[in-house]
C-alpha cells in the first residue's frame, strides 16, 4: 500500500512538473510572438495597448519599463503579472530575471502559477490577432473518402489496391468478406 502511495504521489508531481513545463513554453512563445507583432509598422502601439489593457499598466509605464529594462513586450507582460501575483515590484521581478532566473523559476519560488498568466498572454494574442482582421488558420485539403461509387458491390476501404477489396455488400455474400485476399496485395 505505501509504494502505491509513493507511485501515485510521483505520478502527481511528475504531471505537475510537465504542465508548469508546458505553461512555460507556451509563455516564452506568445512573448516571441508579441515582439514579432511589435515589429510591424503599427504593432507596437497595438501590442502595448493591449498588454496593458490585460495588465493595467498604464502605456506611459509599460514604456519606461522597456527603456530600463530592455525586455521585451512579452516580457513585460509576464514581469508585471507576476509583480501583481506576488505583491513585488516590477523592478524587482525585473532584476530577478536579469540576473539571470527563468519565468518558470520566478514564478516557483513565489508560489505563483503560471495557468493565470498564459490565460493573459492569450486574451493579449486574441486580441491583437482580432484587430488585425482574424487570422485564419488555414484548412487542409482533405482527400475524399472512398466508396463504392462504381456501382460493383466492392468496397473498396483504406485505398483502391486490389489487395484490400472486401466482400460484396449484400447481406447474402456475408461470409465472403475479403474476395482477393488480406494485405496490400500481398
Amino acid at each position: 500500500m505505501k509504494k502505491l502511495n509513493l507511485i501515485l504521489a510521483a505520478l502527481l508531481f511528475l504531471g505537475a512538473a510537465i504542465a508548469r513545463a508546458d505553461d512555460i513554453v507556451i509563455l516564452e512563445n506568445r512573448a516571441n510572438d508579441f515582439d514579432t507583432w511589435g515589429m510591424r509598422p503599427d504593432g507596437r502601439e497595438r501590442v502595448l495597448n493591449a498588454v496593458s489593457r490585460e495588465t493595467g499598466v498604464p502605456i506611459a509605464t509599460l514604456e519606461a519599463q522597456r527603456d530600463s529594462t530592455r525586455l521585451g513586450y512579452g516580457g513585460l507582460l509576464i514581469a508585471n503579472s507576476l509583480a501583481s501575483a506576488t505583491g513585488q515590484s516590477f523592478e524587482e521581478i525585473a532584476a530577478l530575471k536579469a540576473s539571470g532566473h527563468g519565468w518558470g523559476w520566478i514564478a516557483k519560488v513565489n508560489n505563483v502559477k503560471l495557468g493565470p498568466i498564459v490565460s493573459q498572454a492569450r486574451h493579449v494574442d486574441n486580441a491583437l490577432r482580432n484587430s488585425n482582421g482574424n487570422i485564419e488558420k488555414v484548412k487542409k485539403n482533405k482527400a475524399p473518402k472512398v466508396s463504392d461509387n462504381d456501382g460493383d458491390g466492392f468496397n473498396r476501404g483504406h485505398g483502391n489496391s486490389p489487395g484490400h477489396m472486401k466482400g460484396p455488400k449484400s447481406p447474402k455474400a456475408a461470409g465472403n468478406v475479403h474476395s482477393k485476399g488480406h494485405g496490400k496485395g500481398h
